[in-house]
């Protein structure tokens, strides 16, 4: 069993059917729970985003391919039904990216590893809270007015302006600390259930 679990560390080269069906159910019902986690962080008006909650996964379990897929649809959902906006789906690619990164990384200089460690995971959601803060407050302050379109994040911003007076600056703020928190919470989430995929596949390997 040791020898089965070290191999199923690495996403599967050989696209059986099997595979190639698990990456397809996985990936779409991950994309449904990111856009659900979106909706009930508005509905407890908390100030998270909780849209890719499921990004980093995917990438762990699938692939590059699947992350992306599984980023970009995410943020397509979420352009259709909640008006966010589309340029923000460049945040969740550049989250799949890193957290792919990472991961090879680890797979290339810990070859012998069982799993993917638990810092792995926490750093890819660290670099992604910093390169989503980049990249997504400067297209909320320069495409959108300093506007995200989630009213949980916008209020977070508009609390912070009332004491700084720069609206900018509290975008890129309120941004960074929800971001940080968001993509800490995602993948702490993303590392349970990785883990607990792997068990199953290996149970029924």
């Amino acid at each position: 069993m040791s020898g089965n679990l070290i191999n199923s560390r690495l996403p599967d080269k050989n696209w059986t059917p099997r595979r190639i069906i698990f990456t397809v159910l996985f990936t779409a019902v991950s994309i449904g729970i990111n856009y659900l986690g979106s909706f009930l962080a508005g509905l407890i008006a908390f100030p998270l985003y909780l849209d890719s909650v499921m990004t980093i996964a995917v990438t762990a379990l699938c692939g590059l391919v699947p992350g992306l897929i599984c980023a970009f649809g995410s943020n397509l959902l979420l352009f259709i039904f909640a008006h966010t906006g589309i340029f923000f789906s460049a945040c969740h690619l550049s989250t799949a990216l890193i957290a792919w990164l990472f991961f090879r990384s680890e797979r290339k200089n810990h070859p012998n590893e069982k799993l993917l460690s638990a810092g792995s995971f926490m750093w890819a959601g660290f670099l992604a809270a910093i390169s989503n803060s980049i990249i997504g407050d400067s297209i909320s302050n320069f495409v959108y007015g300093a506007n995200t379109s989630i009213p949980q994040v916008d209020n977070a911003v508009q609390g912070i302006y009332v004491v700084i007076r720069s609206l900018p600056v509290a975008a890129y703020i309120g941004g960074t600390i929800t971001n940080f928190v968001d993509k800490l919470v995602s993948a702490t989430i993303c590392l349970f259930i990785y883990r607990g995929v792997k068990i199953i596949q290996v149970k029924h390997s």
